[in-house]
């Protein structure tokens, strides 16, 4: 599938969940183009599962289901990813496809998602939250990290996730 199809269908997919945005969705937006404009590297990391904490719900009917099938999908394929131990991008792209990367900001001992929430929700569906299983995301780093850090916590907290 191209690129520009695949990103229509991604558009056209959220379509849904654009009358119900409130403030805590244009506080994230916010934040995520802060940490673009303002992140000094990126690179990819492998994470534990367990140490992965998503920045908002997923509780949106049409995320929902696309997490549920997620989930699914990732479940048909569980003991075999046990086995290896590593949800790499290549496993990633070819059973939960996204357009874009896990993408995730470090905070302490823990790593911040600020994209990729439906499928960490998926994953944790189907393996478990305390699953040591590796995930492959791309690391957003920033020389001064603490702003961003703070500001992602705040989401978490607009969420009710701490």
């Amino acid at each position: 599938m191209s690129r520009l199809r695949q990103w229509w269908l991604y558009l056209m997919s959220k379509r849904s969940e654009v009358a119900a945005l409130d403030y805590k969705d244009a506080y994230m937006g916010k934040v995520i183009m802060d940490i673009h404009r303002l992140r000094s590297d990126k690179a990819q990391a492998l994470v534990p599962l367990s140490a992965l904490q998503p920045i908002h719900r997923i509780d949106r009917e049409s995320a929902l289901q696309a997490t549920r099938a997620r989930a699914q999908a990732l479940a048909a394929r569980r003991d075999e990813l046990l086995a290896r131990g590593t949800l790499d991008l290549a496993a990633l792209s070819e059973i939960i496809p996204s357009v874009s990367q896990i993408k995730v900001v470090a905070d302490g001992a823990r790593w911040l998602a600020f994209e990729g929430n439906g499928r960490l929700y998926a994953m944790r569906e189907a393996f478990g939250e305390d699953c040591a299983l590796q995930v492959e995301v791309e690391e957003y780093r920033f020389a001064k990290p603490h702003k961003i850090q703070r500001r992602l916590r705040r989401i978490r907290r607009l969420n009710e996730l701490e």
